[in-house]
């Protein structure tokens, strides 16, 4: 693998830091049928962004090879077990798959504009895969609300001395590659970002699994080229047949039809990453506002409607608008590519959500209120002012510098809490001129969100966090978020500014989300006592 290739896939730079993987092909289950009908002229109609539901499709894949040497894949074989039909005895039922004149035959690939129609259960993707001696059946559902329907707002951070700060922000235009949809499986803990390959076709799955397992795409330059016979199976044919259970006649597909079928089943190469837990156990750190920190909260920031509205709902729903920042080792983490670098945030956030939707009472769901990708290490100037050495930060001043710079800035978007995600390593003092102390993963204010104080020119619904590459940093963003939400760690007592139940009757060592950020099932949830802080902190 090129150096490229290592910073793509493992977010590494070198192969003696390759983390343990195994490379899988995906099991898609595809039910995708137009139902026509003498009675109704009902049909559901599904755009290019809708991705394909899949059932019934297997293929068997090989031993996983290894991306370090040059015989990595192995061509594998797949073919279509059967097609559902369903349908009403007095009504006539027709089978289409695939719309002819929105695909192109000139590369004999699966045009991305394909128009399919598919069932009800359209927001529900199946996906099978095996891993590390565990068998996944992924039930993932389609997730709504992570940033405003109108497209996830980016802006580019640059050093500029003629304007405030010496720091100018452009805002990019919408890339015309599409991110992806994103989906959750609640029951597997899976958070991911899924899109076609817009030349060929193929489903391209992102995001993490579970506390300890992470699912990237394999780039084009590491794929082999799989030939047309080698990769389709061809039915029976189906042309006299009926169906067992209406006794209605199933129509005979097109050899050509399957055939572009096919391709886009075809399940693009894929790696499955697993977190070594001696590297990612970190600790948390918070600090305590000062005395007058007087602010509006969720509740009180919303319209009158929509209040109102939500009044009547059981449990109420919060969305906490997050200020995504992305400082300059982050962006060159992901290679400088701004798409891949929305497509990473967006499914990090999708996976902090998750960890929230976890949560019956209160309901809170968070939003991305925007992205700031920094293009220079001034465009952060809270962090680059706070290094310690080369590669960490002091975590306290920085956040201190962080929360006085966003109280003076007034170019960027309507937020509530205000996150700078780093590479770099943090680091706290306990007293001045002391040697800064490594271990640290996150740094907030308890109670901080939607906070801001006049007095002392200080926005506190701020966070930093420690994020490495393969989504390392979710538990950290979730963690943190609490500690904004008005969560303290577990064991311990609330700050008197906040009151509240506080978090003494939950012990450290149980290992939920409030303590000590460990990547186990436990720490996937929240203590009793992190629930009960959030009711007071937003009641």
């Amino acid at each position: 693998m090129t150096p490229d290739e290592l910073q793509h896939v493992f977010h590494v730079e070198h192969h003696s830091r390759v983390p343990e993987y195994h490379l899988v092909q995906l099991t898609h289950h595809l039910s995708r049928r137009h139902i026509a009908t003498s009675h109704s002229t009902n049909s559901h109609n599904a755009t290019s962004s809708k991705i394909p539901h899949e059932k019934n499709f297997k293929e068997k894949a090989p031993s996983p090879p290894s991306l370090l040497n040059d015989e990595m894949f192995v061509k594998v074989k797949e073919y279509i077990k059967d097609v559902d039909i369903i349908g009403d005895l007095n009504n006539t039922v027709s089978v289409r798959f695939g719309d002819n004149s929105s695909v192109s035959d000139s590369e004999g690939v699966l045009s991305d504009k394909v128009h399919a129609v598919e069932d009800q259960d359209l927001d529900v993707h199946k996906i099978d895969l095996e891993a590390f001696g565990r068998q996944l059946k992924l039930v993932l559902k389609r997730q709504e609300g992570l940033f405003k329907k109108d497209g996830l707002k980016v802006w580019r951070a640059l050093k500029n001395e003629s304007q405030p700060h010496g720091v100018d922000y452009e805002e990019m235009a919408t890339e015309d590659e599409d991110l992806g949809d994103l989906y959750q499986d609640e029951e597997n803990g899976a958070a991911l970002l899924i899109r076609r390959h817009p030349k060929h076709g193929k489903l391209m799955v992102e995001g993490s699994i579970g506390h300890d397992l992470v699912i990237r795409p394999i780039p084009d330059s590491m794929t082999a080229a799989v030939q047309d016979d080698e990769m389709f199976m061809d039915p029976s044919s189906m042309a006299d047949m009926v169906s067992i259970d209406t006794g209605l006649p199933i129509l005979k597909r097109k050899r050509e039809e399957q055939q572009r079928l096919q391709r886009a089943l075809n399940g693009a190469h894929h790696v499955i990453i697993k977190r070594d837990p001696a590297q990612i156990d970190h600790l948390s750190d918070y600090a305590f506002m000062e005395p007058d920190h007087l602010g509006k909260r969720f509740r009180k920031k919303r319209s009158t409607e929509t209040h109102t509205r939500r009044k009547r709902e059981a449990p109420y729903v919060i969305y906490p608008e997050i200020l995504v920042i992305v400082d300059y080792d982050g962006y060159r983490l992901h290679g400088g590519d701004n798409v891949q670098i929305k497509r990473y945030f967006v499914s990090f956030w999708n996976g902090v959500d998750l960890r929230y939707k976890l949560l019956k009472g209160p309901r809170i769901r968070i939003s991305i209120a925007g992205i700031i990708i920094s293009r220079g290490r001034d465009a952060t100037p809270y962090l680059e002012r706070n290094r310690v050495g080369r590669d960490a930060i002091d975590s306290a001043a920085a956040l201190t510098d962080m929360g006085k710079y966003l109280f003076r800035e007034r170019r960027l978007p309507v937020y509530d809490i205000a996150v700078a995600i780093t590479k770099l390593d943090m680091c706290r003092r306990q007293y001045p001129n002391e040697a800064c102390n490594r271990g640290t993963a996150g740094f907030a204010y308890v109670g901080g969100a939607c906070v801001v104080n006049k007095r002392l020119e200080k926005v506190n619904s701020v966070a930093i966090i420690e994020d490495t590459g393969g989504f390392s940093g979710i538990i950290v963003a979730a963690h943190e978020v609490g500690h904004l939400l008005g969560a303290v760690h577990d064991g311990s007592p609330p700050p008197t500014y906040l009151g509240g139940p506080g978090a003494e009757k939950c012990q450290w060592k149980d290992g939920f989300i409030m303590s000590d950020l460990r990547h186990t099932e436990k720490g996937f949830r929240w203590s009793p006592c992190s629930v009960q802080s959030f009711h007071h902190f937003l009641k």
